[in-house]
């Protein structure tokens, strides 16, 4: 819906989600593609619809840190109606308590792209980063030659920096 001046606005004449949605939408839709295939449009839907409550109120100051938020609390939804798996080691990624905003998104942030990593790439990385282990150690663990969890590390650090320029 425009209004006079040309303004595009929804319903209740907020042009703050349209803006958002333009800006973020081919940005979001990737992030999904990626992690859930086929139940991209649903959650991108489902994403938008969430995000234009805080849009109506005024309270996006992060856009891309408050759609991972709704995007990760649809995953939660999502894997609640679905079969329940268990978690590995690897999924699991402890990251401590941020206080300022700044750091909360910068956390979110590198959890999603810790996520979304290949598994293998991501178990070298976990247990490297987190878990603190040395390569030999890791190749121990993993039953892998110390010079694949190099391999495997400097792929997971270029593909954290890939992630990160978005």
């Amino acid at each position: 819906m425009s209004d006079r001046n040309g303004e595009v606005k929804d319903v209740q004449g907020d042009p703050g989600l349209h803006d958002l949605y333009r800006q973020y939408s081919g940005w979001l839709t990737a992030r999904l593609r990626r992690r859930f295939g086929d139940d991209t449009d649903d959650i991108a839907q489902e994403a938008w619809i969430r995000a234009a409550t805080y849009s109506r109120r005024g309270m996006v100051e992060h856009p891309k840190a408050l759609l991972l938020k709704i995007v990760d609390n649809l995953a939660i939804d999502l894997a609640r109606r679905r079969k329940p798996r268990v978690l590995s080691d690897a999924d699991r990624v402890l990251l401590p308590q941020a206080n300022a905003p700044a750091e909360q998104i910068d956390e979110l942030l590198l959890k999603q792209v810790v996520m979304d990593m290949p598994p293998r790439l991501r178990a070298v990385f976990v247990l490297s980063r987190f878990a603190h282990l040395e390569y030999e150690e890791i190749g121990e663990r993993l039953n892998i030659p110390v010079t694949t969890v190099q391999w495997r590390m400097r792929k997971a650090l270029d593909y954290c920096a890939a992630q990160l320029r978005l």
